[in-house]
């Protein structure tokens, strides 16, 4: 069972938002439970409280007393990875959100078409978060991580050696080469940004002038051959169409 919540000042879009969820997830057997906020301060107040618990948030980029890019701002702040949709009828806001890490952004006119495949591919994000764990091998044992705790990976002048920094701040040095680790860790968030490093997708908060900036507030240089690749590709997992 996946927990939505929808957020939009419009009761009406709401409605139509519910209605295409409930067809595409009775459609393909998904297990959801909808919730909704058409007051964003309400919203917020939730976040702030650390009473926010859903998996997937469904919200709308222009309402009046606070927009949805404020709100997801707030929610990043507060340390939530919940996957967000972004809705809008303006794209110009588009680049804006790109900040905040969205799945997707689904302009409203296009909603019965992007929203069930959107729904889709975060449900199975969802199942593929629950399950994504490896064994590596340290010098102190084998060792079980996620691999969506892993903010970036890299290797120094000892190609047999990686080290991983985590989203907790640990450092783990595992005896493997960056290949072998690019094996294990083969999802579309993992994006290498030069031949001694890779970043999650998921923890990069902008890409701009061959530098990419993490949540962490750390920075790693792009090289240049790999530049305009390692953009398209972080476009393209933040749910921009190109």
């Amino acid at each position: 069972m996946f927990n939505i919540l929808i957020c939009d000042d419009d009761i009406s879009a709401v409605n139509h938002i519910k209605d295409i969820l409930n067809a595409a997830c009775q459609r393909h057997k998904i297990g959801v439970e909808i919730n909704y906020y058409i007051n964003p301060l309400e919203l917020k107040q939730k976040i702030s409280m650390k009473k926010f618990d859903f998996d997937i948030l469904l919200l709308d980029i222009d309402m009046p007393e606070i927009t949805g890019i404020e709100i997801a701002e707030i929610l990043r702040n507060a340390g939530y990875e919940t996957i967000i949709i972004f809705i809008s009828a303006h794209e110009e806001f588009v680049y804006k959100a790109i900040e905040y890490q969205p799945f997707r952004y689904i302009r409203k006119i296009c909603m019965e078409a992007e929203l069930p495949i959107a729904i889709q591919s975060a449900v199975k994000q969802l199942e593929l978060k629950s399950d994504a764990q490896i064994i590596v091998n340290t010098n102190d044992g084998d060792l079980k991580i996620s691999i969506l705790d892993i903010v970036y990976y890299e290797t120094g002048k000892n190609k047999r050696k990686v080290t991983f920094y985590m989203k907790d701040n640990r450092t783990i040095e595992v005896n493997a080469t960056i290949s072998e680790m690019m094996e294990k860790t083969d999802r579309q968030n993992y994006i290498m940004i030069h031949r001694s490093c890779v970043v999650n997708a998921d923890y990069v908060k902008r890409i701009h002038n061959y530098i990419v900036e993490l949540d962490t507030g750390e920075k790693q240089i792009v090289s240049r051959t790999r530049y305009k690749d390692v953009r398209i590709q972080l476009l393209r997992y933040w749910g921009e169409i190109i």
